[in-house]
C-alpha cells in the first residue's frame, strides 16, 4: 500500500479551496481500491503525476474516466500481469466506493430521511429549530403489522401485563387460552405462563408448549399466601395439588396461545437469573426459601448467551406458526434487587442488565426478518417528563398509555 509521510489535509476552507494534497489522492486511492497492478498505476498516475485536482468530485470524475477509456494505449507501460481480472475488479470497488461515499455523505442531512426529527437529538433552547424531548416519539417510520382484528399476544416481566391491559381495554384482539380470576381482573398474559423476566424462561415456554422439554415439578409457597411453580411466577393455585392436576391443561394452553397469535410482543426484562442445578432450568424470578436457594445458583447472562436463547425460541415458535411476527422491547422497569450486592449497586447492576439486553434486542431483531424492535424502554428512560408512580419503579398508565400511542403509530394499520 502506499503511503505517506506528508500531513493529509481535508479541504476544509471553502472561501479558499487549494488542490486536493497529494497524500490525500493516495488515501483515497488506497481506500478505494485493492492491491494490484491497476492500484499501482493509480498511485503513479493521480497521486504521483503532474496533474492537480480541485476538488474530491473531480479525482472522482477521473477515475471514472479512466476506467471508461480504452485501457490499451493508457496502459502501455504497466505490467499486464493479471490486468484484465484486477481492471473488472477494481471497476467493482471504484462503484461500490462511490456507493459508500454518496450515502455517508448525507448521513446527517434531515432532508430525504422518512423522519426528519430522527437524525438530531432535540433540542428546545435550539434558535430556528426547537424541539422538546418530551413531545418525542423515537421511530424512523411505520411498519405496519396489525390491527384491531389481528390476534395478538404478550409475554414478559410486569411491564408486558401493562401492554397486555392496553391491548384487551382498546378493542384489539388479545389472544387468551387461559385465565382464572386469582390472576387479576384481567389476564395479563395471553395463558397463564405468569411473568417472564429472563431469556431462558422464553426458550422454555416454548420448548414445554410443543413438548420438546418437561420442566422440573417444583412448588413453593408465596409470601402472597399461595402455591406457586416457580417456572410460573405470580399465578396462585390453593394448594400443590391443585398445581400438579393444572400442568397438562397449563402446556396445551400455552400450544393454543403461541400457535393463534399473528403477533406476540415480547418485553425483556433481567439479564439475572437463577438455574435450577438438577438440569439446568431457569426460574422465573429469584429464590423464596433457602431450600429453594441451596437448588439453584444464581448467574449472569451475556449478551451470547441471551441472544441464543432467544433464537431458539424464535426457531420452535416459526416451526409451528411460520407467519408470527415477534416485537421484541425492553421493560424499563428496574431491578427490585441485584444478587451481585456484594459486588455492584443495584443502580448499575440494573443499568449493565438494561444495556445487555438493548443491546440483545437490537442483534435480534436486526438478524430476523419478521423481527421488530418497539422503543418503550426509551420512551421511559428520555422521552417521558414523568413516567414514575410513586414507588420509582413501576410506571404511570398515564404514561403506558403515551407508550401505546407509540405503539400504534408504528404498527398500527391506519384505518381508512
Amino acid at each position: 500500500m502506499a503511503k505517506t509521510d506528508e500531513t493529509t489535509v481535508f479541504q476544509l476552507r471553502p472561501d479558499d479551496p487549494p488542490p486536493l494534497s497529494r497524500p490525500y489522492v493516495t488515501h483515497v486511492i488506497n481506500a478505494a481500491f485493492s492491491a494490484g497492478p491497476v492500484r499501482d498505476f493509480l498511485h503513479a498516475s493521480f497521486a504521483g503525476g503532474t496533474v492537480a485536482y480541485r476538488d474530491l468530485d473531480e479525482l472522482m470524475g477521473a477515475l471514472r474516466g479512466f476506467f471508461a477509456e480504452n485501457l490499451a494505449g493508457t496502459m502501455k507501460g504497466a505490467s499486464m500481469g493479471g490486468l484484465d481480472a484486477d481492471l473488472i475488479e477494481q471497476a467493482r470497488r471504484l462503484a461500490a466506493f462511490e456507493k459508500k461515499f454518496s450515502t455517508d455523505v448525507y448521513r446527517y442531512r434531515t432532508d430525504g430521511k422518512p423522519n426528519p426529527d430522527a437524525v438530531f437529538w432535540p433540542k428546545p433552547t435550539h434558535p430556528k429549530f426547537p424541539r422538546s424531548l418530551y413531545d418525542t416519539l423515537p421511530y424512523v417510520e411505520p411498519t405496519p403489522l396489525l390491527d384491531r382484528s389481528t390476534p395478538i399476544g404478550s409475554a414478559g416481566s410486569c411491564f408486558a401485563s401493562e401492554i397486555a391491559y392496553y391491548l384487551q381495554n382498546n378493542g384489539y384482539n388479545y389472544v387468551v387460552t387461559e385465565s382464572d380470576e386469582r390472576d387479576g381482573p384481567q389476564p395479563e398474559s395471553s395463558a397463564r405462563w405468569g411473568i417472564i423476566f429472563n431469556s431462558p424462561s422464553f426458550t422454555q415456554l416454548a420448548e414445554k408448549a410443543f413438548g420438546l422439554r418437561d420442566m422440573p415439578k417444583l412448588a413453593e409457597f408465596h409470601q402472597g399466601g399461595f402455591w406457586q411453580d416457580p417456572f410460573r411466577e405470580n399465578i396462585p393455585f390453593y394448594s400443590v395439588e391443585e398445581l400438579d392436576a393444572d400442568r397438562a391443561a397449563h402446556v396445551a394452553a400455552c400450544r393454543a396461545a403461541l400457535e393463534q397469535c399473528q403477533v406476540l410482543i415480547v418485553t425483556l426484562g433481567l439479564n439475572e437469573c437463577w438455574e435450577f442445578i438438577p438440569d439446568g432450568s431457569v426460574a422465573s424470578r429469584n429464590p423464596k426459601s433457602k431450600e429453594h436457594v441451596a437448588l439453584f445458583r444464581h448467574r449472569v447472562l451475556t449478551v451470547d448467551e441471551n441472544l441464543a436463547y432467544l433464537e431458539t425460541f424464535l426457531a420452535i415458535l416459526r416451526r409451528h406458526n411460520p407467519g408470527l411476527k415477534l416485537i421484541v422491547t425492553v421493560s424499563p422497569v428496574p431491578f427490585m434487587a441485584t444478587g451481585l450486592g456484594a459486588t455492584k449497586h443495584v443502580v448499575t447492576a440494573n443499568a449493565h442488565s438494561k444495556a445487555v439486553l438493548r443491546v440483545v434486542a437490537e442483534e435480534f431483531a436486526g438478524a430476523n426478518d419478521g423481527v421488530f424492535y418497539f422503543p418503550s424502554f426509551e420512551m421511559v428512560m428520555h422521552c417521558l417528563e414523568d413516567p414514575w408512580e410513586e414507588d420509582q419503579r413501576h410506571i404511570k398508565r398515564s404514561a403506558v398509555a403515551r407508550i401505546m400511542e407509540l405503539f400504534e403509530t408504528m404498527f398500527a394499520v391506519k384505518a381508512g
